[in-house]
């Protein structure tokens, strides 16, 4: 970004853009949307930047950027309510300048997907969690739910999908005696076979935008346990498709996995409820349609101006 050069190529890929008569440029990722909207605007062209996620990567002089260029960009499109509040309060945006259009997706349920599941005989429930390993997500937390879980006479499993190094989590089973008890398989091409083979879906981070994860274990209709930050609270209607409870606090997680694990009939319901949620709420055609009349919008706007 501190390159002369860096800036000079964006001009004239832009200016390029703006000869052939684009008008609206939508820019992705952090790095960009400090680079791009000044020259943007000395071209005329209208800016909207997305913000995805909590602001976990801000630092003082991205902030100082950041919240020069909320004078030069247009508008701001994000993800969920708690990632407009986050972005307002970190940005100097106004709330009348930044719109919320929840993520979109595909139906991810395929028939002919072979189940992956772990358990070693029937009575076993088997929790899973799809995501990478990082600090962020706070694994440790299930792996100390899974230690009580089973110390107290509930079968449980733990699955982890995603990459990343695993070492210091099957350490710590290992030191609380459920190593035998949890299974890091790594990143997979086909995450949708294990979820099938879930009983609970988790998500134990403490800081999420819009957790994807969460919205494919409700598209797989599987009961979700996870932690009440960012967005999560908006997709998990907490006794209804599902539970939230306070990150980083492992009581209240085995109080609901152990509600869960007793109530088979629990889990169904609320795994029905959590995909009828996705198919009304989260489809791609409506966050496309939104989009396009966002854009519409600024550009009539502009036109007026």
């Amino acid at each position: 970004m501190l390159s002369p050069l860096t800036w000079l190529k964006l001009f004239q890929s832009l200016r390029r853009f703006k000869k052939n008569e684009y008008k609206l440029a939508h820019i992705f990722f952090n790095d960009p949307s400090i680079v791009a909207p000044p020259i943007l605007k000395l071209l005329g062209m209208t800016s909207i930047i997305s913000r995805r996620d909590m602001g976990y990567w801000y630092t003082p002089a991205y902030l100082a950027f950041l919240r020069f260029n909320s004078r030069l960009v247009d508008h701001v499109l994000v993800n969920s309510e708690a990632v407009k509040q986050i972005t307002c309060e970190k940005e100097y945006y106004s709330r009348s300048k930044v719109s919320v259009i929840y993520n979109g997706y595909e139906d991810a349920l395929q028939e002919n997907t072979q189940t992956v599941s772990l358990k070693q005989d029937g009575a076993e429930v088997v929790i899973g969690i799809v995501a990478n390993i990082r600090p962020i997500k706070r694994m440790q937390d299930a792996v100390e739910a899974l230690a009580i879980l089973n110390s107290s006479g509930n079968k449980c499993r733990l699955v982890i999908v995603g990459e990343g190094d695993s070492s210091s989590l099957e350490a710590q089973a290992s030191r609380a005696g459920v190593m035998d008890y949890l299974h890091c398989v790594g990143a997979q091409s086909e995450p949708g076979a294990y979820i099938k083979g879930f009983d609970i879906c988790l998500l134990c981070s403490e800081s999420e935008g819009f957790s994807n994860a969460i919205i494919e274990y409700m598209q797989h209709e599987k009961p979700v346990v996870c932690s009440a930050v960012g967005g999560n609270p908006e997709i998990i209607i907490h006794g209804e498709n599902g539970y939230i409870y306070p990150a980083g606090d492992v009581a209240s997680l085995v109080d609901l996995l152990i509600d869960l694990l007793n109530e088979p009939q629990k889990r169904l319901e609320f795994g029905c409820r959590a995909r009828e949620t996705v198919l009304k709420n989260y489809g791609m055609a409506a966050m496309l349609s939104a989009h396009e009349v966002k854009y519409e919008g600024l550009l009539v706007r502009d036109i007026d101006l």
